[in-house]
């Protein structure tokens, strides 16, 4: 095998692993903005969801709203 077979060799499964993991990458942005931001679990999971005491400062109208829409049977 000559030097330039092989250096064709490598360059093919690195543009091959580069193209892979961009359109992973790209997927997973894509499901992020259009579905996994959504839910709560998920934003946990990742960090970015805010702790407790600060949702309560602001979030204490929104609190009091999933109250009174809780079904009372």
């Amino acid at each position: 095998m000559s030097l330039q077979t092989g250096l064709a060799f490598i360059f093919t499964i690195l543009a091959s692993v580069s193209i892979v993991a961009a359109i992973i990458l790209l997927g997973w942005f894509l499901i992020w903005k259009a579905f996994l931001s959504k839910f709560r679990l998920v934003r946990e999971l990742l960090g970015q969801e805010e702790p407790e005491e600060q949702q309560l400062v602001g979030g204490e109208q929104n609190q009091n709203a999933r109250a009174r829409k809780a079904r009372r049977d």
